[in-house]
């Protein structure tokens, strides 16, 4: 089989570990460029909470000011300082099992990442979070556009077909529908964006809260399908 993951939030723990600091990093940008708010830490606590229920930054960002009536020429400024320039001072941690799991099923299936973000930065963020890049037959990362491209040049390039394709991911519309297009089984991490993620419900197959629960999932595909 081959078992495609998405990297934040699926992975690693980006929302818990390097969000929170980034969005500081954000509103102080925004301050600096005029923003006006009474308490910075009354503001940075109610970005942080819209944040936890919204299904990305730039949501949450938005939806921020234009609760303060603030310039919508702010949301670049605030989203450059959340999506660029990301330090890894702080520690990245892998989602609970992800490493046992990823060792575990690259011994019998072929594994690969599609993700959305900055080549450098994805690929450091597997380096901090202790995953080895090396189990993974092929890591793609794409700064924008459409998953389902990158899903269907994998299934050639590797040589699966679609029954035999599983693709795990925090967000239904981005991770998720794609892959159902193109007829694979598609599993729903629900963590961090994945809990707050709108999309068809006919879209997920199945959902985790946990990648040790993806092991049961495949073992049963083998069992009960032609794999």
């Amino acid at each position: 089989m081959l078992i495609i993951f998405d990297l934040d939030d699926t992975l690693v723990d980006t929302s818990g570990c390097i969000t929170p600091f980034k969005l500081e990093d954000a509103l102080r940008r925004l301050v600096q460029e005029g923003l006006s708010i009474p308490d910075f830490s009354e503001a940075l606590n109610l970005l942080k909470r819209l944040d936890q229920a919204a299904d990305s930054a730039k949501r949450a960002l938005a939806e921020f000011l234009e609760i303060h009536n603030a310039d919508p020429a702010l949301l670049p400024i605030g989203l450059k300082e959340v999506y660029d320039n990301i330090s890894f001072d702080v520690p990245l941690n892998p989602l609970n099992g992800a490493r046992e799991v990823l060792d575990e099923l690259s011994c019998s299936h072929q594994l690969a990442i599609v993700t959305i973000g900055k080549p450098p930065q994805q690929l450091a963020k597997l380096k901090k979070a202790g995953i080895d890049s090396g189990i993974f037959s092929k890591i793609i990362v794409a700064e924008a556009g459409n998953k389902k491209v990158h899903y269907q040049a994998l299934a050639d390039e590797l040589g699966y077909a679609p029954t035999e394709i599983i693709v795990c991911g925090d967000r239904i519309p981005i991770d998720l529908a794609p892959a159902r297009e193109l007829g694979y089984k598609t599993v729903q991490m629900r963590w961090g964006r994945g809990l707050n993620s709108i999309g068809q419900p006919s879209d997920v197959d199945y959902k985790i809260s946990s990648l040790l629960e993806l092991k049961d999932i495949i073992a049963h595909l083998i069992t009960f399908s032609s794999f």
